[in-house]
């Protein structure tokens, strides 16, 4: 009997299997039951034997089934030999007088619980009929049925009306227990995938940190090569260098981008911005790349677009990007094309229309509807050499959906592409940017690096457990007249900033022993300390906009992104020291 129970309670085992498991022992015991009852109230020979008869069958039924696996059939079949011995036990025992009618409903219900699609129909179907034509006989002829004593038929009710009501007891308990039983597994398995998330969130945080942090060394100290005089197969070799840096960010970060889409942690946040602004950043992106493959790149602009939107510019440019880039990279000869204008939608809603088309290998139709899953890659044999992660289209799409706006593919296989973008956005300065003439240049060809600031009454702490970062801010920021004095470890930072007082202090994060966060809040409460009213950038390689909220309630005057271009750090400066500029 434990047995049964244990398998009956199985999460493990399928819940029809248990369910029939359920219903057959109990069907078994009310056979027993009522073959008891009929012994004790002395029917007849034929009448015990036939019962005896169907109870085995029963058993034998129901062991074939679990045996042999044939759940389908054996549910046919005990429903079917349930209601074959209906008519001996109706006619035995005072047909709709004594017990048979509540019989009759626990054997429907049986019925409907144990068997399942077209099986369920046919079986209950002929229960039915079969049933109906014991009534229908019994009303013709009631001289034929076996009538049992008053106390006899009273007996024989409420011992059905019993195993009934048990039955159904035995079922809201069952389901009962199962119903807490897949609660507890759900809620296990959403308390695994959260923390699987967390520990992927973790996952690719850390390698984001971990890769960043080396990139931003190339980087910076590729840099100083490009501002040096030096032979065109080095600076040549430089912009190779820089070119490969960028890609492998630009993986690092498709790969955290999808990450926080899949947890739920991208945040749309909406800005002012310039239109023609924005516009130039991208085409100054993939105008070089477009060169290279020899490509023209065409950028159409209504005039009637208005100068300044709000929407959030970061991600629309990223999934602009994504789109060129893509159009680009699948397009070997012709051009690639850039259109936008702008539309009142049904609801109202300004939207700005982006058309990107291009001349390259085009799509397969049947192909399009999986254009934006994550990891596919159409047509294999000819972009198999092409690099990339196959996410782009993916987060391209999923952005969209975050900020309300549409894409839509159209294709010629062999003979191009054509993605329109919608996306709503506000209306803040309505004036037309008119005729814009964008300003293309060739990094190649540019002159010789020249600082954007020059002071010499500025000093400023780096705080990195790198050496190598370290190194490189000093260096970017050597051409400025700018005092850089550095230390690598909050406690280094804590001493030194007793000693000096500095404008400004870049502090990294991760730090051993004193985290960078907790670093800035003992340099601001330091008692006699000279820089707690000092400007505090956090210089850090933890990417997100989860991270500059953080970092920004903690007290941080700013946020700077590892790894970081000399341009961005001196415009930064000069942004929160303007008297320094004056």
């Amino acid at each position: 009997m434990r047995s049964v129970v244990r398998h009956i309670l199985d999460p493990e085992i399928h819940l029809r299997e248990r369910l029939f498991q359920l219903l057959s022992t109990i069907a078994l015991a009310e056979y027993l039951v009522v073959t008891v009852y009929n012994l004790v109230i002395g029917s007849s020979v034929f009448q015990v034997m036939t019962m005896l008869a169907g109870m085995f069958l029963f058993v034998g039924t129901v062991a074939f089934t679990f045996r042999s696996g044939h759940m389908r059939v054996g549910t046919v079949i005990s429903g079917l030999l349930y209601f074959l011995i209906y008519p001996l036990t109706f006619f035995s025992s005072g047909g709709m007088y004594g017990g048979a009618p509540v019989v009759f409903t626990f054997a429907l219900v049986y019925v409907f619980l144990v068997t399942e699609k077209w099986e369920r129909a046919v079986v209950l179907a002929a229960c039915i009929l079969g049933s109906g034509a014991c009534y229908l006989f019994a009303y013709l002829h009631p001289e034929k049925l076996t009538r049992h004593t008053v106390p006899e038929e009273h007996i024989e009710s409420f011992l059905a009306i019993l195993l009934v009501v048990l039955l159904l007891c035995m079922l809201f308990t069952f389901v009962t227990e199962v119903y807490k039983t897949e609660n507890r597994i759900v809620q296990r398995q959403k308390k695994e995938i959260e923390d699987l998330h967390q520990v992927q969130k973790r996952f690719f945080s850390s390698m984001s940190h971990e890769i960043r942090t080396p990139v931003n060394a190339i980087i910076g100290l590729n840099e100083m090569t490009l501002r040096e005089d030096v032979s065109d197969e080095v600076r040549e070799n430089a912009r190779n260098i820089e070119a490969a840096s960028r890609t492998l960010l630009h993986t690092i970060n498709e790969i955290l981008d999808m990450s926080r889409l899949e947890t739920g942690g991208m945040e749309i946040r909406k800005v002012d911005y310039r239109t023609v602004s924005m516009l130039s950043d991208i085409v100054n992106m993939i105008w070089m790349r477009a060169q290279e493959k020899g490509l023209e790149f065409i950028i159409r602009v209504d005039p009637a677009l208005p100068v300044v939107l709000r929407g959030d510019e970061v991600r629309i440019r990223q999934v602009l990007l994504n789109v060129i880039s893509n159009a680009v990279k699948y397009t070997h000869k012709g051009s690639v094309s850039l259109s936008l204008s702008g539309m009142t939608d049904e609801n109202g809603a300004f939207c700005v229309i982006y058309d990107v088309t291009d001349t390259g290998i085009g799509i397969r139709e049947e192909n399009i509807p999986y254009l934006f899953d994550a990891f596919q890659r159409m047509d294999e044999e000819h972009t198999h050499a092409i690099e990339g992660t196959g996410l782009g289209l993916s987060i391209v799409k999923q952005l969209l959906d975050l900020m309300e706006g549409s894409v839509t593919v159209t294709s010629e296989y062999g003979k191009g592409s054509s993605f329109r973008i919608s996306i709503p956005q506000e209306i803040v300065d309505g004036t037309p940017v008119g005729e814009v003439d964008l300003k293309r240049s060739d990094p190649r060809t540019t002159a010789r690096y020249e600082s954007a600031i020059s002071v010499s009454d500025v000093k400023i702490l780096a705080v990195d457990d790198t050496t190598m970062n370290l190194m490189v801010v000093k260096k970017l920021l050597r051409d400025t007249g700018i005092t850089v004095d550095t230390a690598s470890s909050g406690m280094e930072a804590l001493q030194k900033t007793k000693e000096t007082c500095y404008d400004l202090i870049l502090m990294d994060h991760q730090m051993p022993g004193m985290d960078g966060v907790e670093c800035m809040h003992r340099i601001k409460d330091q008692e006699n300390g000279l820089c707690r009213e000092s400007k505090m950038v956090c210089l850090t390689a933890n990417v997100g906009q989860d991270m500059e909220t953080y970092y920004r309630q903690e007290g941080f005057d700013s946020y700077l992104i590892k790894p970081i271009r000399g341009i961005t750090l001196e415009n930064e400066i000069a942004r929160l020291l303007p008297d320094k500029h004056r």
